[in-house]
């Protein structure tokens, strides 16, 4: 269990979609989004897939003149794993890994500005989201096919590593830097979040009325089904395989990213342990929640929150979302049990009858029977 208080929040952190970019991998669940096939008058639906910051990437755009567009919106994810990503050598954040406790590293407008995002959402949850999770990650490296649990000294060795107050930013000279050597950015609970919100800056800026980006469960549905219809999102289940949704979301102009214990995992001794870890104890988070979604125009904001919301909790996470400006959350437990933020009562069905939907916590009742007195 995380025991960090989330401290207070500044609402205004997370309310326009940013201008920049970043990197890794793998905090998404999958999510499906529910677009009916072309009919008469409709246009011809164009899709393009790669393989960029450790995923697959998907645009999904409507009309053939759209085509041209594409591959460019993927490049950009590709863009930004040439930046940010821990696991290519050359990289900026892995350059600035290489100096851990020696001179920081100057780095790009775009790489400092998503650096600097990140630090603040690990100001903003006391560390239970911490952008220097890296010497963590790498040891658990959970998905590489090789894992297993490591040994408790192990772990405490890596947990002193982990300390987003020993980053040094200079945001003068643009230079990045960490105090200790062996510590470790790693911005796969942000990156992709990043590269969508570029992607779809981009095409916005081309004209594209509509579509759909999905980086990996990264998703946004951007502008409104054949210019006038919301789109509808499916939650996926964290009890059945890809594909099988316990719940339609209907949204415009919004990312939905999730987090979920199921999506990466390995088992050792009977025992399943995913890879979302305890800023805490070192360990896999266990709270029980079985995944979060986090709903904004900002997928930045979506793709952070959706991992700081997980490791704080039903209560606390809950309480974050209501308190933000611009974020809901879908919030499943591991009594199958589903919470929803206020601004998402009318707008989220859940379909699966499996799944019983949550009343409003105490705090939501209050805050509600307050606004109309």
């Amino acid at each position: 269990m995380l025991h960090k208080d989330p401290g207070s929040v500044r609402k205004n952190l997370h309310t326009a979609r940013p201008v920049s970019p970043a990197g890794l991998a793998i905090l998404g669940v999958l999510l499906t989004v529910l677009v009916s096939g072309c009919g008469q008058g409709q246009p011809e639906e164009v899709t393009a897939n790669d393989f960029a910051l450790g995923t697959t990437c998907s645009v999904k755009l409507f009309g053939t003149g759209n085509r041209k567009y594409l591959q460019p919106a993927l490049d950009i994810a590709k863009e930004v794993e040439e930046k940010m990503s821990v696991r290519l050598e050359g990289s900026e954040i892995s350059r600035v890994n290489s100096q851990a406790g020696k001179d920081p590293v100057q780095v790009s407008d775009e790489t400092f500005a998503l650096v600097q995002r990140a630090y603040e959402y690990s100001v903003m949850g006391n560390g239970v989201f911490d952008l220097t999770i890296g010497p963590l990650v790498s040891l658990w490296d959970i998905g590489s096919g090789s894992e297993e649990v490591p040994d408790d000294q192990a772990v405490s060795d890596a947990l002193q590593l982990v300390n987003y107050r020993d980053l040094i930013l200079d945001p003068e000279k643009k230079r990045i830097g960490l105090r200790r050597e062996g510590m470790r950015i790693d911005l796969g609970a942000i990156a992709k979040g990043y590269a969508v919100d570029r992607m779809v800056e981009y095409l916005e800026e081309q004209g594209v009325g509509y579509g759909i980006i999905n980086l990996g469960g990264n998703v946004y549905a951007f502008g409104e089904k054949n210019g006038s219809l919301p789109w509808k999102i499916g939650i996926q289940s964290p009890d059945d395989e890809r594909g099988r949704y316990i719940g339609v979301l209907e949204t415009r102009n919004r990312a939905v990213v999730t987090s979920g214990k199921y999506e990466r995992y390995f088992t050792e001794g009977g025992r399943r342990y995913h890879h979302i870890l305890d800023t805490e104890n070192g360990y896999p988070v266990e709270n029980g929640i079985a995944s979060v979604s986090i709903v904004s125009a900002d997928a930045t904001a979506a793709d952070a929150l959706s991992t700081l919301v997980f490791g704080l909790g039903l209560e606390e996470g809950l309480r974050l979302s209501e308190e933000l400006e611009d974020v809901e959350a879908i919030i499943i437990t591991e009594e199958d049990v589903v919470y929803t933020t206020s601004g998402l009562r009318d707008s989220f069905q859940l379909t699966d009858s499996r799944y019983d939907r949550g009343e409003a916590l105490h705090f939501i009742q209050e805050e509600r029977t307050e606004g109309k007195s």
